[in-house]
C-alpha cells in the first residue's frame, strides 16, 4: 500500500515543463519623413526615422539614387534627394535598400515641384526638348538651339529687352542674339549675373548654365552651337561629365566631351554661369 501511495503522489506531483514565448525581431520600418516637399533639381535633405535603419545602404526617391545617404543610428536615415525624373513635378516613393540587397518601400513620398527659377528653367527644358514650343516661338529650320536655349532663360525669370528678344512667330522679328552664336555670346558675356568659364572649370558649374560650342576654332568665327547643362555627373577617376539638353541634335542628355571629340574632333567648348 505504501508503494502504491507513493508511486501515486508522484504521478499527482509531477509539473509539465512550460512553452517558451517566442522572442519576436523589430522589422524596418520608417515612420515618418522630416520633408515632404522640394524642389525639382534635388538638393533636399530628408531625415528618415523608424526603426531597424542600421542596415540601410542606399536610398531612392523614385527612379532615382538619392546622394549622401547616412545611416544616423539605429531610427534615423538622411539623405539628399536627386533631381526629379525629367525635371518633372511628381509624387516619388522613398524606397530604402539594406546590405542584403531588400529593398523596403517607406511608405513615404516626396512631392517634387516647380520651386526655384532653375526649376522652371529645366522643366520648360525637359517639356520641349523634342516636342517644340512651335506656338510660341516658332522653329528656325536647321539652326534652333539658340532660339531654344533663350526660351529656358525666359522660363528661368529673364526679361526680353531690346538687346535680345524674339516676336519671330507674331511678326517675324528677332535679335541676332536670340539665334546667332557670337551675338549670343556677347549678350551673354555683357550680363552682371553671368560669369563665363572654361572648359577647366567645369567643377564650377551647375545645373541650367549654358555652354557655347565652338566646333572650328581654328577659323576665329565664334561659337556654332548652344546647350544647357542638364545634369554633371562625378566619374570614378573624380572628374567631371558634363550632359547637356538642347535642340538642333535633339537631346536630354548629350555629353560634352563626346560632342567636342568623337561628333565634332577638334572642337572646343566654354560655359556661362548663371547666379
Amino acid at each position: 500500500m505504501a508503494l502504491a501511495g507513493c508511486a501515486a503522489l508522484s504521478a499527482q506531483g509531477e509539473t509539465k515543463a512550460a512553452t517558451p514565448t517566442p522572442t519576436m525581431t523589430p522589422t524596418p520600418q520608417v515612420t515618418a519623413a522630416s520633408v515632404a516637399v522640394g524642389s525639382l533639381s534635388g538638393g533636399t535633405t530628408v531625415h528618415l526615422t523608424g526603426q531597424v535603419l542600421t542596415n540601410v545602404v542606399a536610398v531612392a526617391v523614385g527612379v532615382n539614387p538619392a546622394a549622401s545617404v547616412t545611416v544616423v543610428d539605429d531610427g534615423t536615415v538622411s539623405f539628399v534627394t536627386p533631381a526629379a525624373a525629367n525635371y518633372q513635378p511628381a509624387n516619388a516613393a522613398i524606397t530604402l535598400t539594406q546590405a542584403d540587397g531588400i529593398v523596403l518601400d517607406s511608405a513615404e513620398q516626396f512631392t517634387y515641384e516647380a520651386v526655384t527659377p532653375v526649376d522652371k528653367q529645366l522643366q520648360y527644358a525637359f517639356t520641349y526638348w523634342q516636342n517644340y514650343n512651335l506656338a510660341d516661338w516658332g522653329i528656325f529650320s536647321d539652326n534652333d538651339c539658340g532660339n531654344f536655349v533663350n526660351q529656358t532663360l525666359v522660363a528661368r525669370g529673364w526679361a526680353q529687352n531690346d538687346d535680345w528678344y524674339s516676336d519671330y512667330v507674331s511678326d517675324g522679328d528677332y535679335s541676332l542674339s536670340w539665334i546667332r552664336g557670337t551675338e549670343m555670346d556677347d549678350y551673354l558675356a555683357s550680363r552682371s549675373d553671368t560669369t563665363r568659364l572654361e572648359l577647366a572649370d567645369r567643377a564650377a558649374l551647375t545645373v541650367g548654365d549654358v555652354v557655347m560650342f565652338d566646333w572650328d576654332p581654328q577659323n576665329d568665327n565664334g561659337p556654332d552651337h548652344t546647350m544647357v547643362v542638364s545634369r554633371l555627373d562625378t566619374n570614378v577617376d573624380g572628374t567631371i561629365a558634363v550632359k547637356l539638353v538642347g535642340h538642333t541634335i535633339d537631346a536630354q542628355y548629350r555629353d560634352l566631351d563626346t560632342a567636342i571629340t568623337v561628333d565634332n574632333p577638334g572642337g572646343t567648348a566654354h560655359f556661362y554661369h548663371l547666379a
